[in-house]
């Protein structure tokens, strides 16, 4: 399951509280299943709800959503809007959560026999769907709250799928 811990090393390189303490992003996966078809390869896919849970989470909430939905529109623009992401929360205090995200995910591997070397060779997909309209390749998030009248950056990161592939 490349594509989730690709998204996971996103959100950490993203997202203050978990740069600050990336263990306190907790990853799982739940409700998977494995689609095949019969035959001489033995391609698949993965299809699986990832469960990410934010631990003791004292920043906005945006700091997360956004870079979340920065990426699912990169490598994930299929998913039904209505259905892509969840969420609950357990309100600790005054300035923290513990945040849990359900996010659905798809991934394709290819992997075909080669029958002279009796090998079998393993790709795992992650196609990077661009977006023209606005090929920025870093991003600051300004937030302003009701009543304020600037702007003050809490987050910033580089679009999903720069140099480093992920």
């Amino acid at each position: 399951m490349k594509k989730l811990t690709a998204l996971r090393q996103y959100l950490i390189d993203a997202v203050p509280h978990l740069q600050r303490d990336p263990d306190s992003l907790l990853t799982f996966v739940e409700d998977g299943t494995i689609e095949f078809a019969r035959g001489p390869n033995l391609s698949h896919g993965y299809t699986f709800t990832a469960q990410l849970v934010l631990t003791d989470f004292a920043d906005e909430v945006d700091t997360i959503m956004i870079p979340l939905l920065d990426w699912l529109s990169v490598y994930q623009p299929d998913l039904d809007p209505q259905q892509a992401v969840s969420f609950e929360a357990e309100i600790l205090n005054n300035s923290a959560v513990d945040l849990a995200l359900r996010v659905q995910l798809t991934e394709r591997v290819v992997a075909k026999r080669d029958c002279d070397t009796g090998q079998i060779r393993v790709d795992h997909r992650m196609p990077r769907f661009e977006r023209e309209e606005c090929p920025a390749p870093h991003w600051q998030m300004m937030i302003r709250a009701p009543g304020d009248e600037d702007y003050t950056p809490v987050a910033e990161w580089d679009t999903p799928g720069g140099s480093d592939g992920i």
